[in-house]
């Protein structure tokens, strides 16, 4: 088991940000997960949720969050792949067809919705493609200037889209503690080639980059009254370059989960930063 230490990256639920949101305390009622592939999971495992579009694991972390809660209903609707608009307002066509806006799952009184979403709304991927290199050399991302407005319209795109997204949640379960995890974590102090292909300094700029990200989701949960979980900052030290104790899988990942996305060793990480925000 990780144990992780509840600290002040976690930001905890604002009621001016959002008047008349006044989440109850968690006393086992329903949970539900939603989000994209850092909530669905994205590893291996031989279970229906696996193959039937979503990349469900049976061990993702809001499965580990009920194991800790104990809720007498828990329903997961996390899909790999979802953009915000897929939580509330248009379906998501998988490869074993459309699945419904995962909003439609979320009963008006849920006491805890967990929500990862962002990541492929701001496609991240994008700017860090542009930054992979051969060994002992730099493609210099962090002085491209044009790269960084690109990084900077991406996650001002991702913040706009994910903003409206929780406002529609918080009107489905207006009493819910909504709480957001954020991106990043497989970014740390250098690079490792081939596992993390960056230069040591790109590396660190892309850290960065996901920092500003999790302050956008951050802003966009504060609306609605959430409490933010900054993965980015909580993961710091197990990245992929870190072969003992590695949170999250490297670009050469094809079997144990995607590549750069939480392993079994970050689910429980995660879900423990979930199960400590969780007001009681």
């Amino acid at each position: 088991m990780v144990a992780i230490a509840v600290t002040g990256l976690v930001t905890p639920p604002s009621a001016q940000a959002a008047p008349g949101a006044t989440p109850v305390r968690y006393t086992n009622g329903t949970y539900v997960a939603m989000g994209d592939s850092r909530a669905s999971g994205g590893f291996f495992t031989p279970t229906p949720d696996y193959f039937l579009g979503c990349k469900r694991s049976a061990a993702n972390y809001p499965a580990i969050v009920a194991l800790l809660t104990r809720p007498r209903h828990f329903v997961d609707t996390s899909c790999a792949g979802a953009q915000a608009p897929n939580l509330y307002a248009v379906g998501q066509r998988t490869n074993a067809g459309v699945k419904p806006p995962q909003l439609r799952m979320v009963p008006r009184d849920a006491q805890v919705v967990t929500v990862s979403i962002g990541g492929n709304d701001m496609r991240w991927g994008a700017i860090l493609g542009k930054c992979t290199t051969a060994p002992l050399t730099d493609r210099f991302c962090r002085s491209n200037r044009r790269l960084a407005g690109e990084a900077r319209w991406r996650i001002a795109r991702m913040e706009n889209r994910v903003t409206p997204a929780l406002r529609a949640i918080r009107q489905q379960a207006p009493r819910a503690q909504i709480i957001v995890v954020g991106i990043g974590g497989f970014m740390g102090n250098h690079g490792c080639w081939p596992m993390v292909p960056i230069s040591d300094p790109d590396v660190r700029w892309m850290n960065e980059v996901f920092n500003r990200a999790g302050d956008a989701l951050r802003r966009a949960t504060a609306k609605v009254g959430g409490t933010f979980v900054d993965a980015n900052r909580r993961s710091a030290g197990h990245d992929p370059c870190n072969v003992i104790d590695p949170w999250y899988e490297s670009a050469l990942s094809n079997r144990i989960a995607y590549p750069y996305h939480i392993n079994q060793a970050g689910a429980i990480a995660i879900a423990t930063m979930v199960n400590g925000a969780i007001l009681r």
